[in-house]
């Protein structure tokens, strides 16, 4: 693209996202040598577009395996049994706080409306519910059956470790996009591949629709 520009145009549009900005682009690793910065940011941008539409799958199976924990756990009205409640920590400081969190989510909803409480919900709550805290009291019982596809054998606890740790990955992998921030150094075909691994675990045929349609594949193909 950039070699079907003119120089003007190309002083232009770097203006316009600013050189700081493009600087960083210029020694990135992994495109051709002549592969001009310009052209390396439109991939760098299809790419993070890309990604979102995997993580939003992604997060959308986690959060609705969780709900389906929740439900068997407290009841389908979870968002407002106080048990449940009094199990989230609300810790002082810039920590996430995710019993805020959920009342911050549930607070304009009446009781009943839980799947618009899910959806108000951030990414940082379902993954904090992947924490050793709930092991006990939600994952014992429930992680295997919302991840039937989880490789076996494998104890309930070594389960939601490794979902854990995927989720964390994926989540700060995303919040990177999210404020346009720079993904090329990121193992980007590993962590598309945890996406997939997280879908499989829930369910093989949403896996394998989303194999179908994804644009990530395509694009780490197609580098520059």
């Amino acid at each position: 693209m950039g070699n079907t520009l003119t120089a003007s145009q190309i002083d232009n549009i770097i203006g316009a996202l600013s050189a700081t900005r493009l600087a960083t682009f210029h020694g990135a690793a992994g495109f051709s040598a002549n592969t001009h910065p310009i052209d390396k940011y439109s991939w760098h941008a299809l790419m993070s577009a890309a990604f979102f539409a995997s993580l939003h799958v992604c997060e959308v199976t986690v959060r609705n395996a969780v709900d389906s924990a929740l439900c068997s756990t407290y009841g389908k009205d979870w968002p407002w049994n106080r048990n449940f409640e009094r199990s989230l920590p609300n810790p002082k400081g810039p920590h996430f706080q995710p019993q805020s969190e959920l009342m911050r989510a549930r607070g304009k909803m009446q009781s009943g409306a839980t799947g618009k409480v899910i959806a108000e919900l951030r990414f940082a709550f379902w993954c904090h519910l992947f924490t050793v805290r709930y092991q006990g009291r939600i994952w014992d019982s429930q992680i295997l059956h919302c991840f039937p596809n989880f490789p076996h054998p494998v104890r309930p606890a070594q389960a939601r470790q490794v979902i854990h740790a995927e989720l964390e990955r994926l989540r700060r992998f995303r919040n990177r996009i999210a404020h346009h921030e720079p993904i090329l150094a990121d193992p980007l075909a590993h962590l598309q591949s945890s996406i997939q691994s997280l879908l499989h675990w829930r369910c093989a045929d949403l896996a394998g629709w989303h194999a179908q349609w994804e644009t990530v594949t395509r694009h780490l193909q197609c580098k520059p």
